[in-house]
């Protein structure tokens, strides 16, 4: 029915078509009569469009809706619905004026009277009439919903009304279902009737993208808009809002997705199909069986086999295509939304459904080019063991062929799952199943799930001799170790593992296990125990060198780099820059990911920013390009910052919305989380940042090193946004571990931060008259300056200088001391130096703040206002935005780009000797 058109929850994704239909009805209201005609598949948000559409323009709209009950038809009766609407709300004088002449009308409206039966060829004309005397005392919009369903009598009146536009202010309005037309509907032929009319319009709604998915789940759950949990319904509604909001209106967790079909959504989705015919519902069912669109050739055998006459497959699939329960492309069927196939397959008992699994094998086996994922998950739910274990297998090495770990990991995952069951001759010898069980494990490593990964290794673990074969146990001990440590992340690793696979390794201390085990115990102390990391690590890269093994040295190397990065960067950029090139060499994207991570710190540590962004969006691409796995988008955490400094803003959304899509888990997972963060902050959206921030922490304590800095600063910078320095004060000091060891692992950003809290805490302060704050602001930034463990800004570089000049202005700020514009413009230049365009606009905005508020003109500080918000513009950062108009405002600057010079020297279609 019209009025569960998505008739609930926000309206997203349509600011086009709200523009073109909020157009229309403003030129009928201004006397150009417009027909609009709003189409698109049911659920699309058609009724609500223009429910929307009309209260923003003020108008109140009557309305009336096409009813089809069963086959039979009622005439008139939207016209009927849209002459009572207004009725319901006409006073007596209005009511009497109107109808006036018109008492035939009670043949349609029995509350005016007692009318009698009467031609329609005489209605039309009093409908118009009726229509004509409202449109003459206000502007008036009529309504008709579900227009597929309207009967000929009701396209006539219709028809009559737009041929007879002439200067009222009047808008029709019509919306309709696509998938509700046969060809032979009678809507096609008024149609192309209609469309010559020169004032009939067509707006046609699209699903939704993903983006807007997540900000109608935000309206209708009241929660900060989530890219994850929006992917997550998409996959299942299709993008259709309808769908979307009765999966989340009743959710226990509103951040939570569902995990099963709703009641409503049941009823809603199957109310087509209910209406087939008993052959063509028996149709749809088996071909919910086949689990995804099949080739037309094959339902029909699958059909032969089931009772269902071949001749009638066509005929089946073209009432089930005109009801809206499927649709073909190519000659294949399959269902308009996927969860009518899993409602209709729930339904099938179970022996029945193996019985039908059972024949799209045979069938399946007979066809050329069948898939083997196909065939396998046929003949896991017909019961054929054998035949699913040996189909999983050959599916498993088609997805790794295209690249598509997580479907590889299903497929696997069903092998090692039927093992027990499957036949000796097929299943293999026990190093058979090791091997099967490491490569599976592998694979969830790559999807970013090392839990299953490590659980998928402790059967391993199991099932390998240690005492005859310790290579073995060790290679088996160092992959389990590196996957525990994934899935855990703990400030203070587990070493057991690693070094019981050195131990066994040792008998062999010219091994690449022996060499990779050495690796792995380096790697987990990096943070914990750097002295006792780097001497692991150099052991490893001799034992790599010893073995022979570049995929040994490749993951030693890594290693050694990881161990040196802090305090030898050179040496640290040459072991992971020799490492890269080793695993490009034999298509490790796993330790090519690696590699680049520590180069990409060794370039920080050197103040090499230009090339840290440059390879490091370089090796992203090529990762994400060959197929590496989700943690690979660890690498984004570390790309953001650059992007958005650099004024990259585009680019870095597109980026964190594909890796957020992604759902990554653990380290990946929280790092992709952080990059949103700090991407929400400084487009404004404080909510949405915090949400990232919550999630980030639940991936990953936030005391955990590799992350630690990045919690830093995006929970300070998510803090100050809320207008809260004194919290993120707090967590500042909360957050920077004590000792030399650790505060010497922080970069000056990190100092920079202190001081843009401290300073806009002290501002705080001074608003407030509270003396005492003003002072422990001040206080505060000069002990973490005394007490930092190092020189800061020491480097010698242009980023070493452009962090001293920000950080100098922020404590000027801080102090408010009457250096402020001086030292803001210093930083503007450091930054323009080093390319910063985020850092450069708010440092203009504080010289031109800091210049106003000495009493310096206007006029002389307008141009620096103007560079500041071209950018803040452009970016879309919305806080800093804000405060520049606001500026402007108070300080009559006009943000207006002033008209370009006339050079007097030319003159139009002149030439002028000398100047060329």
């Amino acid at each position: 029915m019209g009025g569960t058109d998505g008739d609930h929850g926000s309206l997203p994704g349509r600011d086009r078509e709200q523009a073109l239909l909020a157009r229309a009805l403003q030129s009928a209201a201004e006397g150009s009569p417009r027909a609009l005609f709003v189409h698109g598949e049911a659920g699309v948000g058609k009724t609500r469009l223009v429910r929307e559409t009309c209260q923003a323009s003020q108008l109140r709209p009557t309305w009336g809706s096409c009813v089809r009950f069963a086959a039979a038809e009622v005439p008139y009766t939207p016209i009927a619905g849209v002459l009572q609407d207004w009725l319901n709300t006409a006073g007596p004088t209005e009511r009497d004026e109107v109808l006036a002449g018109a008492d035939d009308l009670a043949a349609l409206l029995p509350s005016i009277g007692f009318g009698t039966a009467i031609a329609g060829g005489r209605l039309v004309p009093l409908v118009d009439l009726v229509i004509s005397r409202l449109a003459d005392r206000r502007p008036t919009v009529v309504v008709v919903d579900d227009l597929q369903w309207a009967d000929a009598a009701s396209l006539d009146v219709l028809a009559y009304l737009i041929a007879g536009f002439r200067n009222q202010p009047l808008a029709l309005i019509a919306t309709c279902r696509d998938e509700a037309r046969s060809e032979t509907h009678p809507l096609h032929g008024w149609l192309a009737d209609m469309r010559r009319m020169p004032s009939f319009e067509e707006i046609h709604l699209e699903r939704l993208d993903l983006e807007s998915t997540a900000d109608q789940i935000a309206g209708l759950t009241q929660h900060p808009r989530d890219l994850e949990l929006a992917a997550q319904v998409q996959a299942m509604s299709d993008g259709n809002p309808y769908l979307t909001e009765l999966l989340v209106r009743d959710l226990p967790d509103p951040q939570a997705a569902p995990i099963a079909v709703p009641d409503a959504l049941r009823d809603a989705l199957l109310a087509q199909w209910h209406g087939l015919t008993r052959e063509s519902r028996d149709l749809t069912r088996l071909l919910a069986a086949a689990g995804r669109p099949v080739p037309l050739a094959v339902l029909t055998r699958v059909a032969g086999e089931h009772g269902i006459n071949p001749e009638y497959v066509t005929d089946c699939l073209t009432e089930a295509e005109t009801h809206g329960v499927i649709e073909s492309t190519s000659g294949t069927p399959w269902f308009r939304h996927p969860l009518i196939a899993d409602i209709l397959y729930d339904g099938l008992p179970l022996t029945a459904a193996g019985k039908v699994h059972a024949t799209y094998v045979r069938v399946l086996e007979a066809t050329p080019d069948a898939a083997a994922a196909d065939l396998a998950a046929h003949s896991h739910l017909a019961g054929r063991t054998d035949d699913a274990y040996r189909w999983s297998l050959q599916a498993a090495d088609d997805s790794r062929r295209l690249g598509a770990p997580a479907e590889e990991a299903i497929h696997l995952r069903r092998a090692c799952d039927l093992w027990e069951s499957v036949s000796d001759p097929i299943r293999g010898s026990v190093h058979d199943r090791i091997r099967l069980l490491r490569r599976t494990s592998s694979t969830y490593s790559k999807i970013s799930e090392p839990g299953e990964a490590s659980a998928l290794l402790d059967q391993a673990v199991d099932l390998v001799d240690r005492r005859t074969e310790p290579l073995l146990a060790a290679a088996i001990l160092t992959s389990r170790s590196t996957a525990r440590w994934s899935a855990n992340s703990p400030s203070t690793p587990d070493l057991a593992d690693a070094q019981d696979a050195v131990d066994l390794s040792s008998s062999d201390p010219d091994s690449p296990e022996h060499a990779m085990a050495l690796a792995e115990l380096a790697a987990l102390q990096v943070w914990n125990d750097p002295t006792a990391s780097s001497r692991y690590a150099g052991q490893a890269v001799a034992a790599a060198e010893r073995s022979g093994s570049d995929e040994a040295l490749t993951r030693a190397l890594c290693k050694r780099a990881a161990a040196t990065c802090v305090t030898s960067p050179p040496d640290a950029l040459t072991d992971a820059t020799r490492a890269a090139h080793l695993a490009l060499s034999h298509g490790n994207l796993r330790d090519l990911q690696d590699a680049t991570i520590w180069r990409l710190n060794a370039l920080a540590e050197l103040s090499r920013y230009d090339e840290f962004l440059a390879e490091g969006l370089t090796a992203y691409r090529q990762l994400i390009d060959g197929g590496a796995g989700k943690s690979c988008h660890f690498l984004l955490f570390m790309l953001t910052d650059g992007l958005l400094d650099n004024g990259r803003w585009d680019e870095a959304r597109a980026m964190i919305r594909t890796a957020l899509a992604a759902r990554c888990g653990g380290i990946s997972g929280a790092g992709v989380r952080l990059a949103a963060t700090l991407l929400a902050v400084r487009s404004g959206q404080v909510a949405e940042a915090r949400l990232h921030l919550e999630r980030a922490e639940e991936l990953v304590p936030s005391s955990f090193p590799g992350l630690q800095e990045g919690f830093k600063l995006c929970g300070a910078a998510t803090l100050l946004a809320d207008g809260k320095p004194r919290d993120a004060l707090d967590w500042l000091k909360r957050c920077v571990p004590t000792g030399d060891q650790a505060a010497e692992d922080l970069g000056d950003d990190v100092l920079v931060a202190y001081a843009q809290v401290a300073a806009e805490l002290a501002r705080t302060a001074r608003d407030h008259q509270d003396p005492a704050e003003v002072a422990e602001a001040i206080a505060t930034l000069d002990e973490v300056l005394a007490g930092w463990p190092t020189e800061p800004f020491s480097a010698g570089t242009p980023a070493a200088t452009m962090h001293r000049a920000l950080f100098e202005a922020e404590r000027e700020r801080c102090r408010a001391g009457g250096d402020q514009p001086d030292r803001w413009l210093d930083a503007a230049a450091a930054c323009r130096e080093t390319g910063n365009v985020w850092g450069e606009a708010q440092a203009l905005f504080r010289f031109v703040e800091s210049g106003l508020g000495e009493g310096r003109p206007a006029s002389t500080l307008s141009d620096s206002l103007r560079a500041a918000y071209r950018p803040a513009v452009q970016m879309g950062a919305m806080p800093l935005r804000r405060d520049i108009e606001g500026l402007a405002v108070r300080s009559r600057i006009s943000l207006a780009e002033p008209a370009p010079a006339v050079n007097p020297g030319w003159s139009s279609g002149v030439s002028v000797p000398g100047r060329g």
